[in-house]
């Protein structure tokens, strides 16, 4: 006995014993990984806390770590016995879930259209969320018009526009419809959208343009872990526009007012006065402003902090955050001003989530979160600002006289742009949000295996304060200087108040969400089936209301249901129906029913695919089709009802007698109002390729958007109705194709590397848009895509006195260097029967993006390049079409040396022949003044490196460490150079997009 037990001794003594921890990316530990010797039979699990404990028979085997959602590792043992392991999330894995509406599902049995962002993805510096999607997921359409601190928000559509009316898509967090642009992406747990009606038919009159859902985090059973990240930013434009200087400007004003007054021997402007603002003898009698140089700072900043925490015990889990974001714009202020109108935002971000085990089978979700924000802003808008910038020609007057007297000149319309932003106060605009709900979930297994209820109530609270604090200040323009003492002399040409005044305004929403939800869930060997019905109730009050109507709640009710069924993973079928309403439809017309259905197949599942397996190894094809509802329709609130007009109606009697009585008259009509129907079809494909490395999404969708109100343009004016009424006619057909492909790959131990993609084209076209027949075909609206440009059709430029007359009639002078128009009816002549489509529209039908990401140990680099085409930009306005006024009115773009002269008569030239006053067809809509609103922009590029594997890291209490680099918007391919081209149609007239430079540094205690 004893010669058997001590080689058996001696063997057990040799076993090599490993000890670690596995934890995901946050440092979180995670339980129940499966830790395996890849080449003998040892094996081992992690505890709640992630640790483990592995005997081997050797030093020198090689471990294998997997866990259903995260990237399985192996890892060379080389004699450590502590391996601690971080394990990745699996992004592509088949067994992860999705967050669907009202539930969630797996991802390989769903057969709708949802697509899915990470929100790693979503944290970028800047602080608006809004900003960060267009590109990242197939299927979203966004473009952003202005970088304006507290005002970015970028227009979102999931698969382009179906309407006339609102196309903003359906926005739930955590089962309640609210807004997200300010939510911090640090909260969020999941992001999804839905685009199908499958998916989307649940919510019944809400969902026809799509809806995104997001859930932010919860708490998970453990220690506590905290983790705390700092981010500081320098921020500068993207791209301004840039003016021609003085000198330019007063010989092209020479130029053009010789072109219209060819008799007048003398310029408009000496060479004496030329020469002294060339030379700068004189800033106040002959100034030489570049107004953005004095309005703009060069660059500004922006900062992040952030703290949260989670852990709990197995009945109560906590998740608890902290955020601060502070941004400083880069207008410049008056040093001496007694009062700060600088532009700067700030925002204070909070979420408390807890969740209770009550008992073993009720479970209740608290959560309470929101936003506060506090904006100071010049006491003259943005917008004034900017259009006075290009209003006023450099050569006018001075930002401010030597004397330190505030400029100004005699026209009324034409402000000094420092002025109004340095001298006119300044305003403070506060804003709260908050969003509280609980829900109460109760497992009735006891009752049934499988089923479950919920029921949520939600209270949010939206305000809004603001307080201007404004004034006006004396103004004066200098005529020249004392002969004697030199001093100017000024004439004061406008009185100020010299001091702030005061006025406030207030605004705010209630909001009241309830839902009650009964769900079914259960597998029967190699069947899955599911069910859900759920009744909810929505009411929204404007507790700043400023009449009766607006004072009465937004409502919605009503009910939805959902089956699922899959067998054994292969077939799958889905079938939803909302049924519910809105107050805005008439009693007895408000509630719609809107069904909805979706299969799908994984050939990869069948036998017959096994051959091919090893091309391919996961296969799906889904279908889906639905109706949904839009009641957000635009018009009249309660259109159902008539009004009465008093007051307003003048009825005239008599022969040439003009009696005019005052008396009453129909205010609006009323009408069978009802909501938008969409029905909508999708055809989408899934493949996994090369050894599940790659995947493949590819959908092709369409949707026929019918009962769209519109206000009746077809009823002629002989039958005397002096306010057409609205009604459900709009009709617009939408289709598009998009697609994701998304590579990760690991080689070793130290290396992964990622590739992801998408791509959107949409096209709505117009099917009825309840106006009358247009003349001509080419002025037809119906049978073009929505948003389609109508103008004329540009030839080239004159190119001589015989060219102008031997063409058709064009209203005013016309000569060589003139825009020439094509004749679309023959006529003869150039008038508004001869405007046809041009361009695309300022909405984009192509978005796409795209982006590596390689990991080395703790290296990590990424990038994303954003992209948008077939969209084009439109020009006009003050500064693009000099001297268009006549007199010293429109600043001029340095792009106005490309111009036609006698002397170099350029067909390809940006401007036609100038002139001084708008005396040609010149700046009339055409295509001449659109240009490619096309771009390619790097987006976001990150550098960072993680310490989790530094040995001294522990010794600090630290379970994680990274520092990073993030730029944001640093560089931009198009041919379009004026201003930031995503800012869109106009002259660009608004504050620029920002480029960032972003440093930040997180770490993870636990």
């Amino acid at each position: 006995m004893l010669g058997l037990l001590i080689p058996a001794t001696e063997i057990f003594a040799q076993t090599f014993q490993i000890t670690g921890k596995v934890t995901d990316e946050t440092g979180a530990g995670v339980p129940g990984v499966s830790v395996k010797s890849k080449t003998g039979t040892a094996s081992s699990t992690t505890n709640t806390d992630g640790t483990y404990v592995i005997g081997i028979a050797n030093g020198n085997g090689t471990l294998t770590f997997s866990y259903v959602g995260f990237v399985a590792q192996e890892v060379a043992v080389n004699g450590r016995k502590t391996i601690n392991v971080t394990l990745k999330e699996a992004s592509t894995t088949l067994d992860e879930t999705v967050i669907v509406a009202y539930g969630q599902q797996k991802k390989i049995t769903l057969s709708g259209a949802i697509s899915t962002v990470k929100a790693e993805d979503l944290k970028q510096p800047v602080a608006n969320l809004t900003n960060v999607l267009a590109g990242r997921v197939a299927g979203v359409i966004g473009v952003q018009r202005s970088g304006q601190p507290g005002y970015d928000n970028s227009e979102i559509y999931i698969r382009g526009i179906s309407t006339f009316t609102s196309s903003s898509p359906l926005i739930l967090v955590d089962g309640v419809q609210r807004e997200f642009a300010n939510i911090d992406p640090e909260d969020i747990a999941s992001f999804s959208i839905l685009k199908d009606a499958s998916a989307t038919a649940v919510y019944g009159v809400r969902g026809a343009n799509g809806v995104i859902l997001i859930e932010t985090k919860k708490g998970k059973t453990g220690k506590p872990l905290i983790n705390v990240q700092y981010d500081q930013g320098v921020t500068e434009f993207t791209n301004i526009p840039e003016f021609a200087d003085g000198v330019t400007y007063l010989q092209i004003a020479n130029e053009a007012y010789k072109s219209s007054n060819p008799a007048d021997p003398n310029p408009k402007y000496s060479a004496d006065r030329i020469s002294k603002t060339a030379s700068g003898v004189d800033p106040d009698l002959y100034p030489n402003v570049n107004w953005f140089d004095e309005l703009f700072n060069k660059t500004g900043q922006n900062r992040r902090a952030r703290v949260n925490a989670n852990g709990g015990s197995e009945n109560a889990q906590y998740y608890l955050s902290l955020g601060y974001y502070d941004e400083e714009g880069l207008f410049k202020t008056d040093e001496l001003a007694s009062y700060n109108s600088a532009i700067k935002f700030t925002r204070y971000n909070f979420t408390s989530n807890l969740t209770l085990n009550v008992t073993k089978t009720t479970k209740v979700d608290f959560g309470a979160s929101g936003w506060i924000s506090n904006g100071n802003y010049p006491g003259s808008s943005n917008e004034s600002i900017w259009g006075s910038a290009y209003i006023m020609p450099p050569i006018l007057i001075p930002k401010v006289y030597s004397n330190g007297l505030n400029s100004a000149i005699r026209t009324g319309d034409i402000a000094n742009p420092y002025t109004l932003l340095t001298q006119t106060g300044y305003v403070t605009e506060f804003r709260s949000q908050l969003w509280s709900n609980i829900r109460v979930t109760q497992d009735l297994a006891m009752i049934l295996k499988g089923l479950s209820a919920t029921a949520m109530f939600s209270f949010d609270n939206y305000n809004s304060h603001n307080i201007q604090r404004t004034k006006s200040v004396d103004g004066y323009l200098a005529s020249g200087r004392n002969a004697t003492t030199g001093a100017l002399v000024l004439d004061k040409v406008s009185n100020g108040t010299s001091f702030l005044g005061y006025g406030r305004t207030n605004g705010g929403t209630r909001q009241f969400s309830t839902e009650a939800q009964i769900n079914y869930s259960r597998n029967f060997g190699k069947h899955t089936v599911g069910a859900m019905t759920i009744f909810n109730a929505q009411d929204r009050v404007d507790a700043f209301a400023g009449d009766f109507i607006a004072s009465i709640p937004y409502r919605y009710l009503g009910a939805a249901g959902r089956a699922t069924y899959a067998y054994d993973n292969k077939y799958l079928a889905d079938i939803n129906f909302g049924y519910n309403g809105s107050e805005t439809f008439a009693p007895g017309d408000r509630f719609g029913f809107f069904p909805a259905f979706s299969v799908g197949w994984v050939l990869s599942q069948e036998k017959f695919f096994e051959p091919i397996k090893n091309i391919i190894q996961f296969a799906k094809i889904r279908y889906s089709w639905g109706q949904v509802g839009n009641s957000s329709i635009g018009g009249r609130r309660f259109a159902y009802i008539g009004t009465v007009d008093g007051g307003n109606g003048n009825y005239s009697f008599g022969n040439g007698l003009d009696q005019n009585i005052t008396g009453y008259d129909i205010g609006d009509y009323a009408v069978g109002v009802a909501w938008e129907k969409a029905t909508k079809q999708n055809l989408g494909l899934e493949i996994k390729t090369l050894n599940n490395d790659l995947s493949i999404t590819a959908d092709v969708f369409q949707e026929y958007r019918t009962g769209i109100f519109r206000e009746r343009g077809d009823v002629p004016e002989s039958v005397g109705i002096r306010k057409l009424p609205f009604a459900n006619l709009g009709e617009i057909h939408n289709r598009g194709v998009e697609g994701t492909i998304d590579y990760n790959k690991r080689i070793g131990n130290d290396w992964q590397l990622g590739f992801r993609g998408s791509l959107t084209w949409t096209r709505a076209m117009v099917i009825n848009d309840a106006n009358a027949p247009w003349p001509f075909p080419w002025q037809q609206r119906i049978g073009r895509k929505y948003g389609q440009r109508f103008g004329y059709t540009s030839l080239g430029l004159f190119t001589s006195a015989d060219d102008v007359a031997n063409s058709p009639y064009q209203t005013g002078t016309n000569k060589a260097g003139d825009i020439k128009y094509k004749d679309l009816n023959g006529d003869g002549r150039i008038d508004g029967f001869d405007q046809g489509p041009i361009g695309y529209g300022s909405i984009p039908e192509i978005v796409y993006g795209f982006g590596p990401t390689i990991n080395y140990k703790g290296f990590a680099i990424s990038a994303w390049f954003k992209g948008i085409s077939n969209v084009d930009i439109s020009l006009n306005g003050d500064g693009l079409q000099p001297f268009s006024q006549g007199g010293e009115r429109g600043n001029l773009l340095k792009q106005i040396t490309d111009r036609w002269t006698p002397e170099n008569p350029r067909q390809d030239a940006m401007y036609p022949r100038l002139t001084y006053g708008n005396d040609n067809m010149n700046y009339a809509n055409s295509d001449w003044w659109v240009r490619n609103g096309a771009f390619l922009r790097l987006q976001t590029a990150q550098l960072s490196y993680d310490f989790a594997k530094s040995n001294w890291l522990k010794k600090t209490g630290m379970s994680n460490l990274s520092i990073y680099f993030i730029g944001y918007n640093l560089w931009t391919s198009s041919d379009f150079k004026l201003w930031d081209v995503e800012l869109g149609d106009g002259k660009g007239a608004n504050y620029p997009l920002l480029k960032t430079y972003n440093l930040g540094i997180k770490a993870t205690f636990k």
